[in-house]
């Protein structure tokens, strides 16, 4: 069985995977999901050593990234062992991107306003979501990134050596 590393969107923490973890336990695979660091001081460096801390010694890692995850899971792969990366609705970094550059550089202010959306982060990120549970989400909203880690470019020259996979939500 594969050990699944979920590594959770900006503003969010553990919690945003506790139905996928269930699911995944059920079917009889560990899962390793921690709310990264909220200290304003961490770096994505810092993010991706608090992964590989709580990852150990296991094996057969899949990494698991979700939006602003997609800045801190491929540093993972540089630092241990991982059988896959997959990304699901990711934030996708070229070198040397900052995140808070990522933004401007795909367009997305002018994808939200064609949608209808702009300025309604509701409808953005849980438009498909039951409400209960949508709202549940906004009360466990945490401070994540730091500033810090926003600002700075995105380490890495390259995509690691990884299998990754990209699952899109269209609808």
């Amino acid at each position: 069985m594969a050990t699944f590393v979920p590594v959770h969107a900006a503003g969010d923490g553990a919690w945003g995977w506790h139905l996928v973890e269930a699911e995944l336990r059920a079917r009889g695979h560990d899962v390793v999901a921690i709310d990264l660091p909220s200290d304003e001081s961490a770096s994505l460096w810092d993010y991706a050593d608090a992964l590989v801390r709580a990852i150990g010694d296991r094996t057969h890692v899949v990494l698991v990234a979700h939006s602003f995850g997609g800045f801190t899971a491929p540093l993972v792969c540089t630092r241990r062992p991982v059988d896959a990366l997959v990304m699901v609705t990711t934030m996708i970094p070229t070198p040397g991107e900052a995140p808070a550059d990522w933004w401007r550089n795909t367009g997305h202010a002018a994808a939200r306003k064609k949608l209808g959306a702009e300025g309604d982060d509701t409808w953005t990120y849980y438009h498909d979501v039951p409400p209960a549970l949508a709202a549940e989400a906004a009360q466990r909203s945490r401070s994540h990134p730091s500033e810090r880690a926003y600002q700075e470019p995105w380490p890495l020259e390259a995509w690691p050596d990884v299998a990754t996979r990209f699952l899109l939500c269209r609808q």
